[in-house]
């Protein structure tokens, strides 16, 4: 059986002509935060769920035997729980507690995606085609030529615009090759969608260059090179020549036309962060150090503010480090040594997790990465997905991990909605590797 079969099916509903398009248009609404900062994608989700249980509720039952599942049930309700306890036991409500509740649907959205996955090409291409428009109609030209911040699409900031351009970048990138890997480029159509794909990616590095988000450029670069390296192990030196020799030329190109205004933005943190680091080696304290970065005249101020942020979450981390401190850590962040600084959104996604959940909750997030970095990689080795998919999946999380170091992603619309849609892929992909496991079981005869 080819990929392309074993990622596309036809639903079984008996159904109207429109309905494969709204189911499309619903997924391409769960990963529209990367475009339009909003609440769409949480009703796109609650409507994804109702559809599959009433059209596809035998897919529900794949999940059953799954302890990765369990495992996500579990910890919903000790998440909830503890909320609960917080709030009648405290009276402290915390802030965004509730997301922690989240895990509670990744499974059911699995086999929701399991059961429509014939519909996400569509779905990306929807994304994509939303995304070239969209960053069309924001792209401040007069910024851009001036060297001035600017934010793309459709954001609160220009922080979340370079994010949700970098997670919209790897998209293209990877319909393109999957694209590529079947037959769809060879239609007019397809060469279309390709040249518009090509052309979203280039917009969103424009943007990315923009957004002036110091953490997105670093997250962004990296992830850059991890792409072009898989992309030549998995797609071979011969295929990649040219592609490669021209996203190089570009890339050469872009770096030396910008080179002086990612001097003036990136230049005063990248001193502070230097100094920074020559003080935790210099000092016994790693917090003594923050202190001295933070009371230094030069240090820019954004890295000032994260700095007392990140000052305040460790001290509250370290008072209940095992479990965190629930939803009690907002009452403590009132007594912290920074408790005047303007912001409780950390600014970090991993001190978001460790002041509220502490080790357990970065043990448990631990847990599901590693799971599902193991399945997707034995789904690829079976043939069960392609090479873009499995790429796409890391690139996507890798990027998004990195850019958590620098800021709260986790407890955006954002992160949200990568959360749930990544997560239900690795549950999607577990139901595709049990279903290949049973066939490829030896019969026993009498």
């Amino acid at each position: 059986m080819s990929i392309l079969k074993r990622i596309r099916r036809p639903m079984s509903l008996q159904q109207a002509p429109y309905l494969p398009l709204i189911v499309s248009l619903a997924w391409a609404f769960l990963a529209s935060a990367m475009l339009l900062e909003s609440d769409v994608y949480r009703y796109a989700a609650i409507a994804l769920l109702v559809f599959c249980w009433i059209a596809h509720r035998d897919d529900f039952k794949r999940i059953g035997g799954d302890w990765l599942a369990w495992l996500c049930l579990l910890w919903a309700l000790y998440a909830f729980l503890r909320f609960v306890w917080g709030m009648a036991v405290h009276g402290e409500k915390g802030a965004s507690e509730w997301l922690y509740v989240f895990p509670l649907l990744i499974p059911w959205l699995g086999a929701c995606l399991y059961a429509t996955r014939d519909r996400l090409f569509a779905a990306v291409t929807f994304l994509m085609v939303a995304g070239f428009i969209g960053l069309l109609l924001t792209l401040d030209v007069s910024a851009l030529v001036h060297g001035e911040r600017f934010s793309p699409l459709y954001h609160h900031n220009p922080i979340h615009a370079a994010v949700g351009c970098g997670l919209l970048f790897i998209s293209s990138v990877y319909w393109l090759a999957f694209a590529a890997e079947t037959a769809i480029l060879k239609t007019i159509g397809g060469k279309v969608l390709a040249a518009t794909a090509i052309a979203t990616a280039v917009l969103c590095l424009v943007g990315i260059f923009g957004a002036k988000s110091k953490g997105v450029w670093l997250a962004f670069s990296l992830v850059f090179c991890f792409m072009s390296i898989t992309a030549v192990v998995h797609y071979g030196r011969r295929h990649m020549l040219v592609p490669g020799a021209i996203a190089l030329l570009l890339c050469g190109v872009g770096a030396f036309v910008a080179l002086d205004n990612v001097k003036h933005y990136a230049g005063p943190t990248i001193a502070a962060a230097l100094h920074l680091s020559e003080q935790a080696v210099s000092e016994e304290e790693i917090e003594k150090a923050m202190e001295n970065t933070v009371s230094k005249a030069d240090t820019p101020e954004s890295m000032r503010e994260r700095l007392m942020l990140w000052t305040n979450a460790l001290d509250i981390f370290l008072e209940s480090p095992i479990i965190g401190s629930g939803n009690l850590w907002l009452a403590k962040w009132r007594e912290a040594k920074y408790a005047d600084v303007n912001y409780t959104l950390i600014h970090n996604g991993y001190l978001e997790i460790l002041v509220r959940h502490g080790l357990f909750g970065m043990a448990m997030l631990l847990v599901f990465v590693s799971t599902a970095f193991y399945r997707i990689r034995q789904a690829w080795k079976r043939g069960i997905i392609p090479s873009s998919l499995m790429l796409y999946l890391f690139s996507m999380s890798l990027f998004f991990f990195i850019t958590m170091a620098s800021n709260s992603n986790n407890r955006l619309a954002i992160g949200e909605s990568f959360f749930l849609l990544a997560g239900a892929a690795v549950f999607a992909i577990s139901i595709m590797l049990r279903a290949d496991a049973r066939s490829s079981a030896p019969t026993i005869t009498a």
